[in-house]
């Protein structure tokens, strides 16, 4: 699964893959900024986090 939140400058890519990580990408004007995996301890707090920041 994959949420887009948009800003003025940039957006945000959350990236779920139904494990206990998901990853976030920071996009500017088309240009990756950042790319970093949040790990959790269990595929519920994976999953929780993902669906609190869509």
């Amino acid at each position: 699964m994959t949420v887009q939140n948009y800003y003025s400058d940039y957006y945000e890519n959350y990236e779920y893959h139904g494990n206990t990580a998901v990853e976030i990408t920071l996009i500017k004007k088309g240009v990756t900024i950042k790319r970093d995996w949040i790990f959790f301890d269990s595929v519920q707090e994976a999953q929780d986090f993902f669906y609190e920041n869509n």
